[in-house]
């Protein structure tokens, strides 16, 4: 037998467990990005406007609110961030780029 830990599967299912149980008890989601932590409402929560874009930032913007998007834009973040921000984002809720989601 190994004493080698794995790490990777373990964590990914705390945070599906995270996301499953926020998403049973219609609690926000929570992630961390560049030292600011930015709380998400339930999917059935957003708001309905984000269902009339198909861009990316608009949504983005609609779903984290007014002062939560400033405060991302205040750190001055490029497009390689936005991308790191939005996958973040997406695992918070539960979605993973393996699972199709």
């Amino acid at each position: 037998m190994s004493n080698q830990k794995k790490s990777g599967p373990k964590k990914n299912g705390a945070k599906k467990v995270a996301a499953a149980k926020a998403e049973a008890t219609k609690a926000f989601a929570t992630f961390e990005h560049r030292g600011l932590t930015f709380k998400l409402p339930h999917p059935k929560n957003f708001p309905l406007e984000v269902l009339m874009t198909d861009d990316e930032l608009v949504a983005t913007q609609l779903i984290l609110g007014e002062d939560q998007w400033a405060a991302y834009l205040a750190t001055r973040p490029d497009i390689e961030d936005f991308g790191e921000f939005a996958r973040r984002m997406s695992e918070a809720q539960g979605r993973d780029e393996d699972s199709g989601n």
